[in-house]
């Protein structure tokens, strides 16, 4: 504060001093008008100039920067002194007054923290106690309900027991009165079982001697036809009979149906089965299924040259079929028993099937109680398991399981396995026959 002081009292000498002397006019005049001044302005001890030989504006502006360059060099040092011992002073008291607040601070929040953790610790307690308190209690809740599940246990036991017991005695009391009633039923059905059979038996022995005496007697009428067949079949053999047709025809007497000797191309003969009674007659079979005796998918050889049993079932031969069909004017009639026992036919008055590497088929001009089943067979080829002439992209033959005139595959199929053969609905039992119109 004592620098202070002194400082204020010299800048205020300064300005003073300044004021007075310096206060004038510049001259104005020129020539020797204008007279230089000798003034003493201040003492040696500050170093300044001791004469001045210049104007009033030389001199002010001189005599400013001279007490501007002193104030500077004189108290510059001072004043950076007294700044920084002020800084210092500065500092030292906010540090004292932080570390105060600072300590009081920490003193404080060491009571709440002490505080706080001594709560935390009575709480802590408090919790501790309260656990083993819950722990007690659950304890004597778990050996409660234990006791109480055993005594549960115990009971549902012994009542389970007693269920048992008593619906055993009823069981055993209802079955022995079951088996009273099933042995008083039983022995009434015996009696009436010995009374049925007894009467069952003499019927028996009375339709079994009135069968043995019909049998005998169609026996006997079987032989005597056959016989007359045979004949008559021998009488035709001769005359080289191209099919039944022609047998029939040419016969003088009522002919039965049966195997007959044909010559298709009036060379080679073939036995043929001949059906002398359905339309008037003269039917050569050419196909004929009823029980599934033969197996229908052969390859194409043997549906060329046929198979089977001519007195069972059996595929004439395509090689026939042909030569019969391309030599005159046949018909085509199928006749058919479905799974309902239900018959149907169909008639096609323009039949035939084509030379050798095809077999095509041509029908037309239908009739008859069933579906127009070959409509969709008209002018295909005949196909085998082991040639395939049809238009699907799979061999139909094959896939069927049986040789026919496929197209894609087929509408209606006669030749599928046994059961499986199919006209608008599933067949039971089929025959093909030709006639010559």
């Amino acid at each position: 504060m004592k620098v202070t002081g002194k400082l204020m009292s010299f800048v205020f000498m300064i300005k003073l001093l300044t004021i007075n002397i310096i206060e004038g006019k510049p001259c104005t005049e020129t020539g020797s008008k204008c007279k230089q001044v000798r003034m003493p302005l201040i003492s040696n001890n500050l170093q300044a100039p001791l004469v001045a030989e210049l104007d009033i504006t030389s001199m002010n502006n001189h005599l400013k920067s001279y007490i501007d360059d002193d104030i500077k060099s004189t108290f510059s040092d001072d004043v950076m002194d007294m700044v920084k011992h002020e800084q210092d002073q500065l500092k030292t008291s906010m540090l004292d007054d932080y570390s105060s607040k600072l300590n009081e601070s920490m003193e404080e929040y060491d009571k709440k923290l002490s505080k706080i953790v001594q709560n935390f610790e009575d709480k802590q307690e408090n919790i501790q106690h309260d656990i083993i308190k819950v722990y007690k209690n659950l304890s004597e809740s778990e050996s409660n309900f234990n006791t109480k599940i055993t005594d549960l246990l115990s009971g549902f036991e012994h009542r389970q027991e007693s269920l048992k017991l008593a619906m055993l005695s009823e069981y055993l009391s209802n079955l022995q009165k079951s088996q009273e009633n099933n042995n008083n039923k039983i022995n009434d059905l015996a009696s009436d079982l010995k009374s049925e059979f007894a009467n069952l038996s003499q019927k028996l022995e009375g339709k079994i001697a009135s069968y043995i005496q019909i049998q005998k007697k169609e026996l006997e009428e079987w032989r005597i036809n056959r016989t007359e067949s045979l004949n008559d079949t021998d009488s035709h053999q001769e005359r080289k009979n191209k099919d039944c047709t022609d047998i029939e025809k040419t016969s003088d007497q009522m002919l039965k149906s049966g195997v007959y000797k044909i010559y298709p191309d009036g060379e080679q003969s073939v036995q043929a089965y001949c059906d002398m009674s359905t339309d008037s007659g003269g039917w050569t079979v050419i196909q004929k299924r009823f029980d599934g005796s033969v197996d229908f998918n052969q390859n194409w050889l043997e549906c060329e040259n046929g198979f089977g049993n001519i007195n069972g079932e059996f595929w004439f031969g395509n090689k026939y079929v042909h030569t019969l069909t391309t030599s005159g004017k046949y018909e085509l009639r199928i006749d058919m028993v479905d799974r309902r026992n239900n018959k149907r036919y169909a008639v096609y008055k323009r039949f035939s099937i084509g030379d050798a590497a095809s077999k095509r088929l041509t029908v037309d001009d239908y009739s008859g109680n069933a579906v127009d089943g070959l409509r969709n067979h008209n002018g295909h080829k005949f196909s085998a398991k082991d040639q395939d002439n049809d238009i699907s992209d799979r061999h139909c033959a094959s896939y069927n399981q049986g040789p026919w005139w496929y197209y894609d595959c087929y509408y209606a199929n006669l030749n599928t396995p046994f059961g499986m053969m199919y006209w608008s609905g599933y067949i039971l039992r089929s025959v093909m026959m030709i006639r010559k119109i």
